[in-house]
């Protein structure tokens, strides 16, 4: 019997990479995809040099004829996706009609982010959904048909607490958070009688190593809401390690 498929769309060396090795390690057969090729490279080399069975693939997830193919090559090296994270998105400050407030945003010892400065356009921010939220329903609509048939399966969406409040900094991330929570209720009441799980994962923090954030830990969640009995399954999963943990820091 071959090992389960896992796909993580939005490779990066932070949550992305913790995921793969998660469920990696875990037995999972892993297809990642992201869009710096010499950086796919090198994770492919180095988690295969720790054992890990696992494959990358070069592809921008904002763009559905290059994902189709990875999706449809992946399928035939691993068979269907036992569980889809999808885990990409343009992440920058930036606000709507008024230029930014911080040319830099940034929070505890985490690497900060470059504000995009002058108020986005609308190009901007239909780009900016390509990827946040259109690539997710691309990618569910890639692997469901296979979970249907199989009667399981789990879809992750990495969402984030700006889908319940936006902070005034990332108002084009706020959207594109927003959007893809609702993506994933709906998905979830579509696609939940065929026995798929869909959740979207809230993180109420700042990801940084050596925290309650640590990328480890949430990769860990991310594992038991893939395991998780079906009498648990909710559409919306908190990462959240104080009450007070998500309010707008900036605002």
């Amino acid at each position: 019997m071959s090992a389960p498929s896992t796909i993580v769309i939005g490779m990066g060396p932070g949550l992305g990479q913790a995921l793969v090795k998660k469920f990696a390690r875990e037995g999972h057969r892993v297809a990642f995809v992201g869009r710096r090729a010499e950086a796919i490279a090198r994770y492919e080399h180095d988690l295969r040099a720790e054992g890990l069975d696992v494959a990358g693939f070069v592809g921008d997830a904002g763009k559905p004829e290059e994902m189709g193919c990875i999706h449809a090559t992946i399928r035939d090296r691993h068979g269907d996706a036992e569980a889809l994270i999808y885990n990409a998105a343009i992440i920058e400050p930036a606000r709507f009609v008024t230029p930014s407030r911080l040319g830099e945003v940034k929070y505890g010892t985490a690497d900060g982010w470059t504000s995009h400065g002058e108020p986005a356009s609308v190009d901007y921010v239909v780009d900016a959904f390509r990827t946040n939220v259109a690539g997710a329903l691309h990618a569910a609509q890639a692997v469901a048909p296979g979970m249907i048939e199989r009667g399981r399966g789990t879809i992750l969406l990495t969402g984030g607490v700006l889908a319940f409040g936006p902070w005034i900094e990332w108002g084009v991330t706020s959207l594109g958070k927003a959007a893809l929570r609702s993506l994933g209720h709906s998905l979830e009441k579509e696609l939940s009688p065929a026995g798929i799980h869909v959740s979207t994962v809230a993180i109420h923090g700042t990801m940084q190593a050596g925290t309650p954030y640590d990328h480890d830990l949430v990769a860990e969640a991310y594992w038991k809401l893939h395991v998780q009995p079906r009498a648990e399954w909710q559409p919306d999963f908190h990462f959240k390690q104080d009450a007070d943990d998500g309010g707008d820091p900036d605002a």
